[in-house]
């Protein structure tokens, strides 16, 4: 099954288009999210099932996170809405330029729309992440690079 890469979205009257993350971001941002900041409510559930499952929630959440700069923060919304565009007749428009200037009239005073747009991108490119295995994924395969569960041989020598 191809993996979805856009839905559109409908907000305050007005049409968007969600792009899929290039893998390099969706890594960035996954991992912002596990080091940075969880959204309000997950972070105690992921701990839950982690727990539930037998796995150590510190393997996968750092202790001691802290809270994103503004400058990270500028960065981490910007990534997020590097994939989201107004569609408008004839055309779809990015929302935010490359440069970091607004790419569509009325958005840079509107915070609840510039919000609404940054959860849509996140829950659209890594909430596969938290729901299905993906988190599971991760937490095997960070499990398998421990040094205990790491088999090393030398030359000459059996491997232990």
């Amino acid at each position: 099954m191809a993996r979805v890469t856009e839905k559109l979205v409908e907000l305050k009257g007005r049409k968007f288009k969600v792009k899929a993350f290039d893998a390099f971001t969706g890594s960035y941002i996954a991992f912002t999210l596990f080091e940075k900041m969880m959204p309000m409510g997950v972070e105690e559930k992921v701990l839950a099932t982690l727990q539930a499952e037998g796995k150590d929630p510190g393997m996968v959440i750092p202790q001691g996170r802290a809270l994103m700069t503004k400058g990270e923060f500028y960065a981490f919304v910007k990534d997020c809405l590097s994939v989201v565009y107004e569609v408008l007749p004839g055309r779809d428009a990015p929302v935010l330029n490359p440069n970091g200037s607004w790419g569509v009239e009325d958005l840079e005073h509107d915070t609840m729309l510039v919000l609404m747009l940054v959860i849509n991108a996140l829950t659209f490119n890594v909430s596969d992440f938290f729901t299905g295995g993906g988190l599971k994924d991760l937490a095997d395969s960070v499990r398998d690079l421990m040094p205990s569960n790491i088999k090393t041989s030398m030359p000459g020598s059996t491997p232990q």
